[in-house]
């Protein structure tokens, strides 16, 4: 899983599902301009950007223009259109906030920081060393996964 995403301010769900999917993607609410794609070069990302009118950008680098309007559409685009095969052990490792990589956190470090029956029920709990926020499992797998059988058939991650 090597590829590495910025994606323009239009593609705020799409970077949200590849982070959902393990990738590391950046979230930029600024224009897709030559410092958007200069930044994307040098930080060996893939630009993804909804803007036709990019041609090749003067800072050069990958570019991927995104043309579905809706976010499954634009999953199966950007995976189809660069051969990728997420891996589903690296799902939901990401914070959906920040793109940091969670870790464990032992369950007597979230008391207060989650509602008290999660913290009674589950076990496992994943925090964001950046933001802070704290995952558990709950019913999320579960719709990560009926989402991406439902709507994205011809190439289930």
């Amino acid at each position: 899983m090597d590829a590495r995403f910025t994606a323009d301010r239009n593609l705020g769900k799409l970077a949200k599902w590849l982070r959902i999917l393990g990738y590391d993607t950046l979230y930029d609410r600024g224009n897709a301009d030559r410092a958007f794609f200069l930044k994307a070069r040098l930080d060996g990302r893939i630009a993804l950007t909804r803007r036709q009118d990019t041609g090749r950008p003067a800072a050069g680098g990958r570019v991927l223009v995104v043309k579905a309007d809706r976010v499954e559409a634009q999953i199966r685009e950007v995976l189809d259109g660069l051969a990728l095969s997420p891996d589903p052990c690296r799902r939901m490792t990401r914070c959906l906030i920040c793109n940091a990589v969670l870790t464990e956190v032992p369950k007597e470090e979230v008391e207060g920081r989650v509602p008290a029956y999660v913290r009674q029920t589950c076990a496992d709990f994943r925090g964001c060393p950046l933001c802070g926020r704290i995952y558990w499992p709950g019913t999320h797998p579960q719709r990560v996964d009926e989402y991406l059988r439902t709507r994205i058939p011809a190439r289930r991650p």
